[in-house]
This record gives C-alpha cells, sequence and structure tokens, in this order.
C-alpha cells in the first residue's frame, strides 16, 4: 500500500512535500471550488490511506493559529454533511491526541470575523476551507489541517483572489495592500501554519505506512 496525500497546489503542497515520507505519494489539488471538476477529470489511486491535508480557517475560539484540526466530517452551506473515514481518524487522533472537529466547506474565502461567528453558531462547524467537501463525496478519506487564520480578526477581502483554482499574485497583493495590519497577521498566521504543516506531514509515517 502507497499512501496518498492530497493537498491544495502552491505553498501547502510544497510544505506536504518537504516533510512527508518518500514512499507517500503527494499529489496537488486547484484551490478552492475548482477541485471537484479536477477530481472528476484526474486518476486519484483508490487507497485505504487516502488523506487530504492543507491550511484551514478557524471558527472557534477554541482552535488557534498554528493548532491541528482533523475532521469527523465536513458539512456544506446545504447542511449536507459527510463523515470521513472512521478507523483513519481515529488512528490519526490517537497518534496526534486530539479531538475531531465538524469542517465546513465555503465556496469562498470567509474574511470578516463576524461572519466566522455566524457560521460557527448556525452550522456548529469548527473549521472551515474550500476543498474537502468535494474530496470526501467522492473517497474515503481522513483530513488533517493546520489552522492559519484564527476566529477573532477580519482578513483582507480576498474575493476574487483564486480563478480557476489558482491564487492571482497581482489580485493577491492589491488586497493586502488595503488592509496592512490583517495583511501582516495573515501573512504571519500562514506561516506558522505551514511549518506546523511540514511538521505534521514529517509525523505521518507511523500511521500510514503500516
Amino acid at each position: 500500500m502507497i499512501p496518498v496525500i492530497l493537498v491544495p497546489q502552491g505553498a501547502e503542497y510544497h510544505a506536504v512535500s518537504q516533510g512527508a515520507n518518500a514512499k507517500i505519494q503527494v499529489i496537488a489539488l486547484p484551490a478552492g471550488q475548482a477541485v471537484a471538476d479536477f477530481l472528476d477529470s484526474t486518476s486519484i489511486p483508490d487507497h485505504s490511506a487516502l488523506l487530504v491535508m492543507g491550511l484551514c480557517g478557524s471558527l472557534s475560539s477554541h482552535l488557534r493559529i498554528g493548532e491541528l484540526a482533523i475532521y469527523q466530517s465536513c458539512i456544506s452551506f446545504s447542511r449536507e454533511e459527510i463523515f470521513c473515514d472512521r478507523a483513519l481518524t481515529l488512528r490519526l487522533q490517537n497518534h496526534f491526541g486530539v479531538a475531531a472537529v465538524r469542517g465546513l466547506n465555503s465556496d469562498r474565502v470567509i474574511c470578516s470575523a463576524r461572519e466566522k461567528q455566524g457560521l460557527h453558531e448556525q452550522y456548529g462547524a469548527d473549521v472551515v476551507d474550500m476543498e474537502g467537501f468535494a474530496v470526501v463525496q467522492r473517497f474515503s478519506v481522513a483530513m488533517l489541517r493546520v489552522v492559519s487564520d484564527d476566529v477573532q480578526f477580519d482578513m483582507p477581502d480576498l474575493s476574487g483572489v483564486i480563478v480557476d483554482g489558482k491564487i492571482q499574485p497581482v489580485r493577491m497583493a492589491k488586497a493586502m495592500v488595503k488592509k496592512p495590519i490583517s495583511a501582516s497577521r495573515l501573512i504571519r498566521g500562514s506561516l506558522t501554519g505551514l511549518k506546523r504543516l511540514r511538521q505534521i506531514a514529517a509525523d505521518l509515517a507511523p500511521v500510514v505506512l503500516r
């Protein structure tokens, strides 16, 4: 068995690739909602140890930047909820010593602290991402992500930054310049999250190579 990790392309992919054991296959996914079309047109190996990794945003004061989120389930805005692979999720929980959470799927980047808090109350979700639900619809997977932005502060307005699964650098730069304090906080959080993501990838071998 060769375990497979699916991770959004770019910095998240590079962090996981740098940390993962050479026996683990790492596949880059488009960022955001383009992942659905990618999965429908790409052959993903059907393994019993299939993981999704990456960064996520916190919707709860209990999960702070740099903390690990292992998903119990993914829920959509339409309230469809799909549970992750139970056996692999439990192995990850036991290995890393954290409780499982519910992840909310969003079709956009959630930038407002008030909206994050509202989504937590509305859906009972602890974290939010843009790719997980599309994967769990198609495969039996475990999902572990690292928090890169918390629920207390607003982020720069990143709407329109992701196009066809890729982050647009010019649009990103313009959004960051408009809110320099929020941008600085986001950069620090992302760097912390990526460092932790790389460390977690390096620590996966005892869980998946067995």
